[in-house]
């Protein structure tokens, strides 16, 4: 029983440690604070009641990343769903106007940065499919390694470097430079 405790003591502290880089990637997979909240909540739920099927082959941090990932993947599925429904069912619902959802735009991150071109590379990395958007955010925002990605996304390495490599080539594109 020893061992339990302390895989829930290690699992408490994970979660704690690691909250905002999890939150971090729901937000660039939700695009939405709010829902990235939801999204780490109930990855964090489903992470404490599996903990039983942790085999430690991997870092607790990188397990509850998968977790997250997979719980985004989900969360994305249902909104659309919901999306569709209201588009093909819209005449029996009526909006009040204020349930508007706008995109999460980070603050400028210091002096002399022109907010109006992060705003831009914000609205571009946006536009980028999932497959390309994920790991390049990983990547870029959260300095995780190529290796780590690949473990988070259960994908090869090559192909995480072929992702971050196109994805920033279509970022060039979009943003012409």
């Amino acid at each position: 029983m020893e061992s339990q405790e302390q895989l829930l003591a290690d699992f408490e502290a994970a979660a704690t440690e690691h909250r905002s880089f999890l939150m971090q990637i729901a937000v660039a997979s939700t695009r939405n604070p709010a829902d990235a909240e939801d999204v780490v909540q109930d990855a964090l739920m489903r992470g404490y009641r599996g903990l039983q099927g942790f085999r430690g082959d991997c870092p607790l941090r990188v397990w509850l990343a998968r977790i997250v990932v997979r719980v985004s993947i989900n969360h994305r599925r249902s909104v659309l769903r919901a999306v569709m429904r209201r588009t093909l069912f819209s005449d029996l619902e009526k909006e009040d106007g204020r349930g508007r959802i706008e995109p999460f735009e980070a603050p400028a991150r210091g002096p002399g940065v022109d907010r109006e071109l992060l705003m831009d590379v914000h609205r571009h990395v946006d536009k980028l499919p999932d497959e390309f958007r994920i790991p390049l955010l990983m990547y870029a925002s959260n300095g995780m390694t190529i290796t780590e990605i690949a473990g988070v996304l259960e994908i090869p390495e090559g192909t995480v470097k072929s992702r971050i490599f196109y994805g920033r080539k279509r970022l060039k594109k979009g943003l012409k430079l």
